[in-house]
């Protein structure tokens, strides 16, 4: 995306925008600068095979052949909507726990590839990010952009994606095609692609009224899974495992998670860690096998 700078202000400049203003989440479990101090809060749980090859197939959703997508450049988020000082805090939040997960991360002053909009309306902020700037919906329809903002969630996050080839070099597509010219000699096999899918950046949408209520620590993880990797929260809200990614669209009756589990660390860690060139098959049992080793560590604790 060679315009994605220009993109990423239009965003920034959403947040003193009218029907973009807020007046804030609960208040911050932590300060930003707290935030750089703290070690990541998880919750430990026991854990079966079958609980793990649950888990891992509902946050990978792609089909047997296809590929699951992550970031290849360092990650930059960027926190839109809210008050500055909670602004700041999910933004090291969010470094944070990405660094925790062993993801690059770009250092400050970047530009922005992972975005965090809290709006009054959904809706409409998407349909004004699809009005002017339609090349960052990734070649999505009208329909499914009308789908996107319809969805009865609370939130909704999607991904700019590009290919790679398998010595990761960005690929061009042919004039007029619309298919990525590869010009290297790596033939793909039964197990593994010529090419890689990788995001360019990640956009999260979030209703206020679903976010009011929650600490900044719970907004940010949750944002955190919902842009970094391609997860549905409701494929997660049917597995047996805990997840942060079921925190919006709880029950007022249900207690909800204070953190990402550490079943989240764990999948972020194992996405990152296995090679995408190969089909999601395959990366998926790479996947378990890092979540399963993962799990069985001690869940690291907050200092305080």
């Amino acid at each position: 995306m060679t315009h994605l700078s220009v993109f990423a202000g239009a965003l920034l400049m959403l947040s003193g925008g009218p029907g973009l203003s807020a007046t804030g989440v609960a208040a911050p479990a932590s300060s930003a600068s707290a935030a750089q101090d703290q070690d990541i809060v998880v919750e430990g749980t026991r854990q079966s095979d079958k609980q793990i090859r649950d888990y891992v197939s509902a946050l990978t959703a792609a089909p047997a052949f296809g590929q699951i997508g992550r970031f290849y450049d360092a990650v930059c988020p960027v926190a839109i909507g809210l008050p500055t000082a909670q602004r700041t805090a999910i933004v090291e939040r969010m470094r944070l726990v990405s660094a925790a997960a062993n993801i690059r991360v770009a250092p400050t002053g970047c530009t922005p590839n992972v975005f965090v909009i809290v709006a009054p309306d959904r809706q409409a902020a998407i349909r004004f990010l699809a009005q002017h700037y339609l090349a960052y919906f990734s070649g999505m329809s009208a329909r499914q952009i009308a789908r996107l903002a319809a969805t009865p969630s609370s939130a909704s996050a999607w991904q700019i994606s590009t290919r790679l080839s398998a010595d990761g070099q960005i690929l061009k597509k042919g004039g007029g095609t619309g298919f990525y010219i590869l010009e290297n000699s790596n033939a793909p096999s039964r197990v593994k692609a010529a090419t890689i899918p990788a995001f360019v950046a990640s956009v999260v949408v979030i209703d206020l009224q679903a976010a009011a209520g929650l600490t900044v620590t719970q907004l940010a993880d949750y944002a955190t899974m919902r842009t970094l990797a391609d997860t549905m929260p409701s494929r997660a809200a049917g597995v047996a495992a805990p997840s942060i990614l079921t925190i919006l669209d709880k029950a007022p009756d249900q207690l909800v998670p204070l953190t990402l589990s550490h079943w989240d660390l764990a999948y972020l860690k194992a996405l990152y860690d296995t090679s995408n060139a190969y089909y999601a098959a395959y990366q998926r049992g790479d996947i378990e096998q890092v979540v399963g080793k993962e799990l069985r560590r001690p869940a690291p604790r907050e200092r305080r």
